[in-house]
């Protein structure tokens, strides 16, 4: 079977809140804290899908994967243009999905989309967890910090990807 990814609407929230929570609760358990449990409420999830910024993979009918994908990010990003890249935040995997490449899929999906709308970067932010650094370095995103930032409470390593250099771009 396919992941077949796709933008949702406020229909998904409690799908995708499922998905978070439950990566959240998994890296609890593991003592590696990443979101906490109430990191993401559901009025946030709701906005995002009304924004039409929450994308959903699905396995058959079921939700696999989920993530955010933001127009802006002025938080992390301040320094940027508008309309430049698309900003990934919050990529979960169900655990019973992990390690079937659904994390890559979902990026790639979203590469996809800066190709789409003719921008020329993907970008996010992570902590510095080995397992977060290899997997967007195995997708070709360029770590923008050599150490992590605090951006609020957190700290994280920026990452991007030129998806769509100015020689290709309308």
């Amino acid at each position: 079977m396919t992941l077949v990814i796709a933008r949702a609407g406020i229909e998904a929230v409690p799908e995708a809140d499922h998905l978070i929570r439950e990566a959240a609760d998994w890296l609890i358990a593991k003592g590696e804290p990443l979101w906490g449990p109430n990191g993401t409420s559901f009025e946030e999830l709701q906005r995002i899908a009304r924004a039409g910024e929450l994308v959903i993979g699905r396995l058959a009918r079921e939700a696999a994967a989920c993530m955010y994908l933001h127009d802006e990010d002025r938080l992390f990003w301040p320094q940027c243009k508008p309309g430049e890249a698309f900003y990934i935040h919050r990529l979960a995997v169900a655990r019973k999905f992990a390690g079937r490449g659904f994390a890559q899929a979902m990026l790639e999906w979203a590469e996809d989309e800066v190709r789409a709308t003719d921008r020329a970067f993907l970008r996010l932010d992570c902590e510095a967890r080995p397992k977060l650094l290899a997997l967007y370095a195995n997708a070709g995103f360029s770590r923008i910090d050599d150490l992590a930032i605090r951006v609020g409470e957190h700290f994280v390593v920026r990452h991007e990807k030129l998806v769509l250099p100015p020689a290709k771009r309308r």
